[in-house]
């Protein structure tokens, strides 16, 4: 067993050197992690219907869609109604989540949502907000119907006098299933044309004035209902696939924005990763400890290594962010705030090849323990402590829920390291079993830090809120014993894992006329 004192190896400067050179990087992607994080929170909100963040509840999110009543004798015109509704909420996330990712302040809303249309409105489905007000033009209609050129006879011919129906869509976008989009313009100017040649027609034959004056009419809806249609983003068969699989649509939506996310992770990541080893590389040949050629390869190597871990840490703090964002739980909707996402991620990966080396026998549960102790004064403390140090909440709670965390997917790393060991080159087996005693342990351990995760949600941040909310009574009511107070302030303080040093004011004055020194 190695001495706590020794100076470390080579190896071990040279993976401290590496773990810095890593959170670097993960911090580099930290902007895109929080803006694409957002973005993703969008499609969380579209399928559960409420925005944890606001508490806003809105009409009904996709979840509650898929769980509409279907009448057996009209099952596929119910599915394709209530699909038309999947495609309200899904094309609205998704104008969301792009408006984050580009920055824009503009918001989409249904108008389900929105008080001055109520429920159901017969024409008005989407609109856009800016600053609060519904901006002038954005109202839209989203129609995914199986016969678009009937849909547009019925708004755009009137048999009658006036404008009939399509005085109610005068300035409503139409927004078409894609399958639908292609021609839809073009039909609609080809049908003005031949509107207008009848008119000609009917004129020459001394037709009555009100027919030809309503086929010019109708000829003229057309144009300006080819002016009027706009491609939903949707097929009909997506808005099915909402409707009938809302939980993985949403998963694919959110698979599809972290990808971007790490894509754009990735650029950060080879800058900031290449800019390090370029200068450490030059250093090293300036000092003739490696040739110029080798130096180029460990760069270009470097590089490609920091662009899949910015790639990775954008990915999946993107997605890790989304959800604690739009968490039910005050606690980690705070925690999404900050860097913690990308940097437990991170602090996993740079301990897993320390667990891998632990599981095939080339260092022992010390050095093991000490590797882990070594990474984590530098990373945890410096970097992940210092994120949390933002958090205006108790640190401990928030430490046990990151803790939580860490073990869960660390418990994954010995599992998985385990598993590639036992496929490995041939093992005595001795070693062989030694190994799957480890999965197994692994194994057990994954569930136990799950359950001791949903437990400690459940159980410590209840209690946390409600010894908060008696605290600040007391001391808003002004307790007129100043003992009160401090009997108060000692209760927090012993939940939170901390005993203080004086539990009256008694003691405090004892303190004060004696020699005993001040414990902080």
């Amino acid at each position: 067993m190695s001495n706590a004192c020794e100076k470390n190896t080579p190896e071990q400067d040279d993976e401290i050197i590496r773990d810095k050179e890593r959170i670097t990087v993960a911090l580099s992607t930290s902007e895109t992690v929080a803006r694409y994080g957002n973005a993703n929170a969008e499609y969380i909100k579209g399928y559960t219907g409420i925005d944890n963040e606001t508490g806003q509840r809105f009409a009904k999110g996709l979840k509650d869609i898929s769980e509409g009543k279907v009448h057996p004798d009209y099952a596929e015109r119910n599915i394709k109604q209530q699909a038309g509704f999947s495609a309200e909420v899904a094309t609205t996330s998704r104008d969301n989540s792009e408006a984050i990712i580009n920055g824009s302040k503009i918001r989409t809303t249904r108008s389900d949502d929105l008080p001055q249309y109520g429920k159901n409105h017969n024409i008005v489905d989407r609109v856009q907000i800016l600053d609060g007000n519904i901006i002038e033009g954005s109202q839209s209609q989203m129609k995914f119907v199986g016969d678009r050129n009937a849909l547009f006879k019925k708004i755009a011919e009137d048999t009658q006098n006036g404008d009939g129906e399509f005085a109610r869509y005068r300035g409503i976008k139409l927004e078409l299933p894609s399958e639908q989009y292609g021609d839809a313009a073009e039909y609609c100017r080809k049908k003005a044309q031949e509107l207008r040649d009848q008119a000609e027609m009917a004129a020459g034959k001394d037709a009555p004035p009100e027919v030809v004056e309503r086929l010019r009419r109708n000829a003229d809806n057309y144009d300006q209902l080819a002016e009027n249609v706009f491609d939903s983003g949707l097929t009909t068969e997506d808005a099915i696939f909402y409707r009938e699989h809302p939980k993985m649509a949403t998963a694919l939506d959110i698979a599809r924005t972290s990808h971007r996310a790490g894509v754009e992770g990735a650029k950060y990541g080879a800058v900031i990763g290449g800019a390090i080893s370029l200068l450490t590389n030059a250093f090293s040949v300036a000092q003739e400890k490696k040739q110029f050629s080798e130096a180029a390869l460990d760069v270009t190597t470097d590089i490609a290594k920091a662009g899949a871990l910015g790639y990775g840490t954008a990915f999946v703090g993107s997605t890790i962010k989304s959800g604690l964002q739009q968490s039910s739980n005050q606690t980690l909707r705070v925690l999404a705030g900050t860097n913690a996402p990308a940097l437990a991620v991170n602090i996993c990966l740079s301990l897993g090849n320390s667990v891998k080396r632990y599981v095939t026998g080339e260092i022992s549960e010390a050095q093991l323990l000490s590797e882990v102790g070594e990474k984590g004064a530098g990373m945890l403390s410096s970097s992940m402590m210092a994120a949390l140090g933002q958090l205006a909440i108790p640190v401990p709670f928030v430490g046990a829920a990151i803790g939580g965390m860490i073990g869960y997917t660390l418990s994954s790393f010995f599992y998985q390291s385990a598993l590639d060991a036992a496929r490995g080159v041939e093992l005595s087996r001795q070693q062989l079993e030694r190994i799957r005693a480890i999965e197994a342990a692994a194994r057990d351990r994954i569930a136990a830090e799950q359950a001791a995760l949903d437990a400690f949600t459940r159980r410590e941040i209840p209690q946390l809120r409600q010894e908060t909310e008696c605290l600040f009574a007391v001391v808003s009511n002004g307790a007129s014993h100043v003992d009160d107070l401090a009997a108060a302030i000692n209760e927090y303080a012993t939940l939170l894992g901390k005993k203080l040093q004086f539990q009256s004011m008694s003691e405090f004055e004892d303190f004060m006329d004696s020699d005993q020194p001040l414990a902080l």
